[in-house]
């Protein structure tokens, strides 16, 4: 487990370029000499874009929320007409 957990490691300082430039040279070249790596890298590099885009959904989804909030409740009324004072200008 350890070994893998390694791996998982290398792979990703590699993927996020925080691999000292030595250690990045040697990972090419066990990824020239080992085509599994090279897959466990493409599919590292497809889950970290997975997650990120996930993230923004995310995100996107409590903006919009947060705005639903602000602009429908009437507590709120005077907030949004100060903001939209601001943008009639």
């Amino acid at each position: 487990m350890r070994t893998s957990l390694n791996n998982i490691k290398e792979i990703d300082d590699h993927v996020l370029g925080t691999a000292a430039p030595q250690d990045g040279l040697l990972f090419e070249a066990k990824m020239i000499l080992n085509p599994e790596l090279r897959m466990d890298v493409a599919w590292h590099r497809q889950t970290l874009t997975l997650v990120q885009q996930y993230g923004r959904k995310q995100l996107r989804a409590d903006i919009e929320a947060v705005h639903q909030q602000l602009f429908t409740h009437p507590k709120h009324q005077s907030f949004r007409e100060t903001i939209l004072r601001y943008f009639k200008r």
